[in-house]
């Protein structure tokens, strides 16, 4: 390798126009929310690992392959985040919000989540995400269903114009419990023939082989029970309500017996959605309802609800080409550079963007540099006089160096 660096493998660089797009992308997303009423929570970038195991679910896949462990100078076990819901409900108890008089508690949230699992177009071992946790004593349809809507709104807000919303629902503990029991014995006399990873969900959480992607195992999935079936009648009429409230608000959505999610804290509805033209890249979104979580941390018996998006897949399902990094005004130095730098100090003071180029640098060479940063005016001193050039029009006027204010409209 010699003595040259490179970023490790599943993560990404963003720079410039990228950075610019991924920033705005968050943006309105963070618009979309506090629409919404939701107010910004930030956690650590990583736990105590237990939180995990204990949150996630130790027959989780994210448990079991894909965490970045640590283990700190003092002995204590940590885990770089693999999702966000686990330390946002953490966060919850250990700062007592749940004791706030005003109900639901709603959060939005960004930032890298850390996972080894092997990179492939939309999927990194650092990925980016973006999401929104909703809490509650107990979820009303209300609370439901404005998460429903922030998702689809959102994705829409941002530019995807037909998402594909799928949602399904997991039912109560006691339903799962019949569910199981029907998948065990289902699979149990396939089971030999299955991949390695579902034979030991059988044992641990054998709804976790319905998402399982090995060909075999897809196959006999296909004619597995199905979760409808063994819904106890109060699970069967709140996801009638939801679908009710869906329709009678216009919006589509697809119910998927299948869908099941990754990770063990995830009861009642749940939910994903695609884009319609680029569902090759797999979801870009998801969430779904979770009961116990808070309270199996140490906290109150509270339900939660949320979803995250994955920022990297909806970059690339964006057709973000006008979303691009402009500069207002390039100051070219000469011999000048004292009052130059004065301008641009005054110019900057007053939200005007400036890039002064490399001192010696040619004209020539400055103007192509200007056209490659997209500067909208060019400055530079010609003789005893200032030309301001406005790089959009290809237009340009000679002034003193004390009117450039003024004919900038400053």
């Amino acid at each position: 390798m010699g003595n040259n660096f490179v970023k490790p493998r599943g993560t990404m660089d963003l720079i410039g126009d990228s950075a610019l797009r991924y920033d705005s992308l968050v943006r309105m997303l963070d618009e979309c929310a506090r629409l919404y009423g939701a107010s910004m929570i930030m956690v650590p970038t990583y736990e105590e690992s237990r939180l995990y195991k204990r949150g996630v679910g130790e027959s989780t896949d994210i448990v079991t392959k894909e965490t970045f462990d640590i283990v700190s100078k003092g002995g204590h076990e940590y885990t770089l985040r693999p999702e966000f819901t686990a330390g946002i409900t953490r966060a919850v108890i250990e700062n007592k919000e749940y004791a706030l008089p005003h109900m639901p508690l709603k959060y939005y949230y960004h930032g890298s989540i850390f996972r080894y699992e092997r990179p492939q177009a939309g999927r990194f071992r650092e990925p980016h995400q973006w999401g929104v946790e909703f809490f509650d004593q107990k979820l009303d349809l209300g609370t439901i269903i404005e998460v429903l809507s922030l998702l689809v709104f959102s994705l829409k807000k941002i530019g995807i114009k037909n998402p594909v919303l799928k949602i399904n629902s997991l039912g109560s503990n006691e339903s799962r419990i019949k569910y199981k029991e029907a998948l065990v014995n289902y699979f149990s006399q396939y089971i030999d023939s299955m991949c390695e990873d579902c034979q030991s969900r059988l044992k641990m959480n054998p709804l976790r082989i319905l998402d399982c992607k090995v060909s075999v195992c897809r196959e006999r999935v296909k004619d597995a029970p199905i979760i409808s079936d063994y819904l106890i009648e109060e699970d069967q009429k709140e996801f009638e309500e939801v679908k009710k409230m869906l329709d009678e608000l216009q919006i589509e959505y697809v119910v998927d017996d299948r869908l099941v999610r990754g990770l063990d804290y995830y009861t009642g509805i749940v939910f994903e959605v695609y884009e319609k033209d680029h569902q090759n890249i797999g979801a870009i979104g998801g969430g779904g309802i979770y009961t116990g979580l808070c309270k199996s941390l140490g906290g109150p018996d509270l339900q939660g609800i949320g979803f995250s998006f994955g920022l990297d897949r909806l970059l690339l399902s964006l057709d973000q080409s006008d979303i691009v990094e402009e500069n207002d005004v390039m100051l070219y130095v000469s011999d000048d550079l004292l009052d130059m730098l004065k301008l641009a100090n005054q110019l900057r003071q007053n939200g005007i963007s400036v890039i002064i180029p490399h001192i010696g640098k040619s004209l020539k060479s400055a103007m192509k540099m200007a056209d490659s940063k997209r500067v909208k005016r060019f400055i530079f001193k010609k003789d005893s006089q200032y030309i301001i050039k406005d790089m959009i029009k290809n237009e340009q006027i000679e002034c003193k160096f004390d009117s450039i204010i003024d004919l900038l409209g400053i």
